[in-house]
């Protein structure tokens, strides 16, 4: 399952489908882009949002539905069991991709865990 999220708000709804430290992390992306670009923003705005996959198979469908310029994330960030990427759309937009990490050992995007 492949879930957008855009505000706190929108979180709160799917809290109980989000594993726990991925919730904690997405809360924490979500409250600086609600702070920082209001809570009423949507993907057109500048800010961004958060895309949480189950499978890192559908997060990189997800990636490729999105068509950015740009094919390398500008952030990877392993945490507990998952991997993060931030894609840049432009100078006020950013995207999360969020999903369960595959294996124990080196991913496709070069992280050790």
């Amino acid at each position: 399952m492949v879930y957008k999220i855009i505000s706190i708000k929108n979180l709160e709804e799917i809290k109980d489908k989000l594993p726990g430290d991925a919730y904690e992390k997405i809360y924490d992306i979500i409250s600086v882009l609600d702070r920082e670009y209001g809570e009423h923003r949507t993907v057109e705005n500048d800010g961004g949002l958060v895309i949480y996959a189950d499978t890192e198979e559908e997060l990189e469908e997800a990636v490729k539905n999105l068509h950015f310029s740009r094919k390398t994330p500008e952030l990877i960030d392993a945490f507990g069991g998952y991997v993060n990427k931030l894609y840049l759309r432009d100078n006020e937009t950013g995207f999360n991709f969020i999903a369960p990490k595959k294996s124990k050992s080196r991913n496709k995007w070069g992280i050790k865990y």
